[in-house]
């Protein structure tokens, strides 16, 4: 199997981790948790960015740290992409991992992406409260059905003139194999949506369709949240129950959300009950302002009301990039294909070096301009340790475009170092 640091190209690497029996593990809306030996878990984990196989429906799980303070500990969960990677923008992200082992990337985000974009804010007390009857005859024209491929799920209305905010994992399929997506409004009306931009690593993804005169949210300060403040959730939690409302509290902000490379990012807690298809929907403030994306549940035996959202100012600096470029700027790119069969274990069998396996050089690339070439191991990174194509494309996450680094490579019996300044990652367009 070849594994591609380009982004945008495919298909991703499919799961081979060995799954938990009986485990239920945290997972976003739409996904749950296969509890069976033997099955596929369909854990919140985002798309592997770099990986260029055929990806399976499932998902792997991810871990939670600080879940809770009395009854659950901090999680690590092997994950499908061995990854969940986030978008390490930030120049002085290497020493943010050295100085505290992770780093969240919303708030990266936000220093690094400067310039602003068409969606803004509105400071609550902008608004009035509502009662929840007249939230929710509001929130049913905000609110829009997804549907891509076999998935479902639910968006938010960005713009009167059709942008649409959803899920990354609802449209992946479409965006992988050129499928369309449905967007469906609440008169019933049904549009084919172009897909403006992905990002994978964070579960976004911005729509666009050929409407205009939409009812667009408001969107709320989501760090001025406070918990114990009233919240609500609408979204299409199953296909037969379409516009559903759910009412809760915030019970807890700032949940750091470590994903299976060590990334993590800043979720807020809240226990209105969202279901199978609520993933992208919003979660409103008692004054009618989206303050979150729905995002993900826990799920193991025995605990509820445990649900996730993004923060609406975090998907906000994700969606204007999307929108104004269609893609999020600024990640590392090398310019590498790995074999991904040579693993640790080959490594050892035909007593090699484990390392990852460089099987070509994409011309003009930060790789070439280095000078790696085919069948150069790369067997560390600055320093650190990589024994695996896995644990390179984990690494190199954790620098920008424009950043350098040092490979040290194994090759013709001899170790050699070899600088590198890496590229910038730039998706194709989308199939359409």
């Amino acid at each position: 199997m070849n594994q591609d640091f380009r982004p945008g190209q495919g298909p991703v690497q499919p799961n081979t981790e060995a799954q938990t029996p009986g485990r239920t593990a945290y997972s976003d809306a739409y996904y749950r948790s296969a509890p069976a030996q033997g099955q596929a878990g369909y854990g919140y984990n985002p798309s592997r960015y770099y990986a260029q196989e055929e990806e399976p429906a499932n998902r792997g799980p991810i871990s939670m740290r600080a879940m809770l303070a009395l009854c659950l500990a901090c999680v690590l969960v092997a994950g499908v992409l061995g990854v969940g990677g986030l978008y390490l923008l930030s120049r002085d992200r290497r020493a943010d991992r050295t100085a505290s082992g992770s780093a969240d990337f919303f708030a990266e985000a936000r220093q690094a992406l400067a310039e602003p974009g068409p969606l803004k804010l509105s400071p609550a007390a902008a608004a009035a409260p509502m009662t929840g009857e007249d939230l929710y005859a509001m929130a049913c024209g905000q609110m829009a059905g997804v549907s891509g491929g076999s998935q479902a799920g639910s968006g938010i209305v960005l713009t009167a003139d059709g942008y649409i905010l959803t899920c990354y994992h609802i449209i992946r399929q479409c965006y992988t194999y050129g499928a369309p997506v449905t967007v469906t409004l609440h008169d019933g009306a049904a549009y084919t949506a172009q897909i403006v931009g992905t990002e994978a690593d964070s579960d976004l993804a911005v729509l666009k369709i050929d409407a205009l005169g939409l009812d667009a949210a408001t969107l709320g300060d989501s760090e001025a949240l406070a918990v114990g403040e009233r919240v609500y959730a609408v979204g299409n939690p199953t296909p037969s129950l379409p516009y559903s409302i759910t009412r809760g509290v915030v019970s807890a902000v700032d949940r750091a959300i470590t994903l299976d490379d060590g990334v993590t990012a800043d979720m807020f807690q809240f226990d209105a009950a969202i279901a199978a298809g609520s993933s992208g929907g919003p979660v409103y403030n008692d004054r009618g302002q989206v303050v979150g994306v729905a995002t993900a549940r826990y799920t193991a035996s025995g605990v509820e009301g445990l649900g996730f959202a993004i923060p609406i100012a975090d998907a906000v600096t994700v969606a204007n990039e999307l929108i104004q470029k269609g893609y999020v700027s600024g990640k590392a790119y090398l310019g590498i294909v790995m074999d991904a069969t040579y693993t640790p274990a080959v490594a050892r069998y035909y007593r090699g070096v484990p390392g990852a396996y460089v099987k070509s050089v994409e011309e003009g690339s930060a790789a070439q301009a280095g000078g790696l070439r085919p069948g150069d191991v790369i067997t560390a990174v600055d320093g650190v340790s990589v024994d695996s194509s896995d644990a390179l494309v984990s690494a190199v996450k954790g620098y920008s475009a424009g950043d350098s680094a040092v490979l040290t490579v194994w090759r013709g019996g001899g170790y050699a170092d070899i600088s590198v300044t890496f590229g910038e990652a730039v998706p194709s367009a989308p199939v359409q």
